[in-house]
């Protein structure tokens, strides 16, 4: 009788721990939905980091000053507003951090932007992209020039100081205005992270912003084209038909006229147009 009573403990013992785990393994089941969701959740936030590293911007960079025959005539000033300034630059960014990458064009003249020269880093490391390969900036002549070395500051993690849109004022120790950076960004960058290595063999020698350094200097025959009413004798209007009589002359004067890149940014930077029309505005000091 006692060894059946035993018996009968045992086994009621043991369904106790068969139900306890069952409710143990009903439990953890019904926080799995969960967890797979906040694993989710996790994984597409770490995505959505990555993405959001891929970074383009472009800086127009303008000293105070101007143009005058071709030469550069720069002037002391430490007003921030100032408004007497002299394009000397255009630099387009592309960066996904650390590394990123840098299309440089200068003016010699106040007229027209020389060819491009293309700088890839890493941190706060930089490379300048040559036809023989890639030397690094300090040992480079582009390294002696003060602007080149300015548009190239990066923190180690390949950040670059100041906002990311809008009028950015660079100072002297002594508070006179070195330079005045117009940046703007571009909403959806869709270069490839390839381009920002030197070792790729297009990485240094495919222009990402050639399209951008056409603009202002050529005029597309397709854009010219359509540009008049060559031929047109008659044009309708909502008052009716109206005879014109096209001024050929006047049309190929148009034709032979063209407006060069730094032209076209004083133009918008004066006018007040497109990036230029940012208010907010943002002072740092270099060496």
């Amino acid at each position: 009788m006692r060894a059946a009573h035993g018996v009968a403990r045992g086994h009621s013992s043991q369904g106790r721990i068969v139900r306890a785990a069952h409710r143990e393994f009903r439990a953890r089941l019904g926080a799995l939905p969960a967890r797979l969701a906040l694993a989710a959740l996790l994984a597409g936030g770490v995505a959505g980091a990555a993405r959001a590293q891929k970074l383009e911007w472009t800086d127009v960079v303008y000293v105070p000053g101007r143009w005058v025959a071709g030469k550069l005539v720069t002037r002391a000033t430490s007003n921030p507003q100032t408004d007497s300034l002299a394009l000397v630059m255009r630099v387009d960014y592309f960066s996904s951090a650390p590394r990123w990458r840098a299309e440089i064009r200068r003016t010699a003249d106040g007229t027209t932007m020389g060819n491009p020269d293309i700088l890839i880093g890493n941190g706060a490391s930089a490379l300048v992209v040559t036809p023989l390969g890639t030397t690094p900036l300090a040992q480079h002549v582009l390294g002696q020039d003060p602007l080149v070395r300015a548009v190239a500051i990066f923190d180690g993690n390949g950040r670059t100081p100041g906002p990311a849109a809008g009028r950015l004022v660079e100072r002297a120790r002594d508070g006179s205005v070195l330079r005045v950076v117009f940046r703007r960004s571009v909403k959806n960058p869709s270069f490839a992270d390839a381009l920002l290595d030197p070792g790729a063999r297009s990485g240094g020698r495919t222009l990402l912003a050639s399209g951008i350094a056409a603009v202002g200097d050529q005029r597309q025959a397709s854009v010219v084209a359509t540009a008049g009413a060559r031929g047109v004798d008659r044009v309708k209007t909502p008052g009716g038909d109206v005879p014109v009589r096209p001024d050929s002359a006047a049309i190929r004067r148009m034709d032979a006229y063209a407006v060069g890149a730094v032209a076209l940014e004083d133009f918008m930077r004066t006018g007040g147009l497109g990036p230029y029309a940012a208010k907010n505005d943002s002072t740092g000091r270099h060496p």
